[in-house]
């Protein structure tokens, strides 16, 4: 099953709808990497952009392919405050935050991630214990449950991209 299917389900309907010259060229997303084995956050832009959808149902709307799915999608349901506290992304993975509010972290940095649920919400997850040896903290501290869906990435592995810049998206990066 493409990503690209699945997403319609998972991002609000504004991701999709008419083209709109407001939403840019491509998806900026926060990605939880790692670099000399220590988890880094950056802000990315995927590529190649979005498109014209030609897809029935969507016709002329804007697409973006994220690549194939490589195992079992989960719907997760966080309780207020939880505290996922240290760990590795268990795969490389996106992870669509629907609602609620995540707290990334990471050792030994004063960097740090917060991350809406809703039509910004999605991040890539690609520190994984053999590239990460401490991983990142997760901490969930909105008053209401935090919503997430879980996809792991296909044989392709990471999508195309460009490096922002290192640190989390913010403000007017998030291009949704």
């Amino acid at each position: 099953m493409r990503l690209q299917t699945l997403i319609q389900f998972i991002l609000p309907s504004t991701i999709l709808a008419s083209p709109d010259t407001s939403l840019g060229s491509t998806l900026n997303v926060t990605v939880l990497g790692a670099r000399h084995s220590r988890s880094t956050l950056e802000c990315w832009a995927l590529q190649s952009g979005f498109e014209t959808s030609d897809k029935p149902g969507q016709v002329g709307s804007a697409a973006l392919d994220l690549g194939t799915i490589g195992g079992n999608a989960s719907f997760t349901v966080l309780p207020a405050g939880f505290d996922g506290g240290r760990h590795n992304a268990p795969a490389l993975q996106w992870v669509v935050f629907l609602s609620g509010l995540a707290h990334i972290t990471l050792p030994n940095s004063t960097t740090e991630a917060w991350i809406e649920g809703g039509k910004n919400g999605a991040i890539l997850a690609l520190d994984t214990a053999d590239v990460s040896a401490l991983g990142h903290f997760t901490t969930y501290p909105s008053q209401d449950r935090t919503i997430s869906v879980v996809i792991p990435l296909g044989e392709k592995g990471v999508p195309g991209h460009r490096v922002l810049h290192g640190g989390p998206c913010r403000g007017e990066e998030l291009l949704v």
